[in-house]
C-alpha cells in the first residue's frame, strides 16, 4: 500500500485503489490489516509520519468511511 523505497507519500486514493487491488488479487475477506510493513524504520520519522496519514486515510476510503 506504501512504498517505502521513496520519500514520495502517497495520496490516500492510490492507497484505497491498492487495496481494493490486493482484496480483488487475494479475494474478499482474506485482508484483514492495511499496515505498514517493516520498510519504516529506514525512513526519517517526519517521512514516515507523512506516509502513515495516507494510509489510514486510504484504508477508510475503501472501508466507506470518512
Amino acid at each position: 500500500m506504501i512504498d517505502v523505497k521513496v520519500n514520495t507519500v502517497e495520496s490516500p486514493e492510490l492507497v484505497a485503489k491498492r487495496v481494493e487491488t490486493a482484496v480483488r488479487t487475494v479475494g474478499e475477506g482474506r485482508v484483514k490489516w492495511v499496515h505498514p510493513d517493516c520498510g519504516f524504520w529506514m525512513k526519517k520519522r517526519s517521512v514516515a509520519d507523512r506516509k502513515m496519514e495516507p494510509l489510514v486515510k486510504g484504508r477508510d476510503l475503501f472501508l466507506g468511511r470518512k
